[in-house]
């Protein structure tokens, strides 16, 4: 009995832990951008994406409507659709990201996401690439979006 009392002591404690650090992510009165990488691209390669955590610490929510990146020929945001047989395939997002208050909302591997299309030059890993972000709110905000692997640490690959 001692062993499960102090077992639920340690997951409430690490839980608590976690809300906090989530919480002061998305502090401050603006949006803030964190973890911000693309797929690394040779020579040639036609496109890539990129993926970004976005928190908006204001009291009303936002949406990410355009990103540009001089590196490449259009670039649009991607989400997740699903076919009525359970298929998923990606699609520009119409109407931007939804960016909810005191929340992050990550592009990341498998949902939405950012796509570099016709890139004029390689992005090497380990590279850095300034995109900026457009707002329906916010300010502008360049972002630098750290060049790695196609097949990163999450296991993802593909767009």
């Amino acid at each position: 009995m001692h062993i499960i009392r102090s077992l639920s002591l340690a997951a409430a404690i690490a839980l608590s832990a976690c809300a906090g650090e989530e919480t002061g992510i998305c502090a401050g009165d603006g949006i803030t951008a964190g973890d911000a990488w693309v797929r690394a691209a040779g020579e040639g390669a036609p496109m890539s994406a990129a993926y970004v955590e976005l928190c908006n610490g204001g009291d009303a929510p936002d949406r990410l409507l355009a990103v540009k990146y001089n590196g490449a020929q259009a670039v649009e945001i991607h989400e997740t659709q699903m076919s009525d047989e359970g298929v998923a395939s990606m699609a520009p997002a119409a109407n931007g990201i939804v960016l909810p208050p005191h929340e992050m909302t990550a592009l990341a591997p498998g949902g939405a996401h950012i796509m570099l299309i016709g890139i004029s030059e390689a992005i090497a890993e380990g590279e850095e690439a300034a995109i900026t972000l457009e707002f329906e709110n916010a300010e502008p905000m360049t972002v630098m979006f750290e060049a790695r692997p196609r097949m990163d640490a999450s296991g993802h690959k593909g767009h």
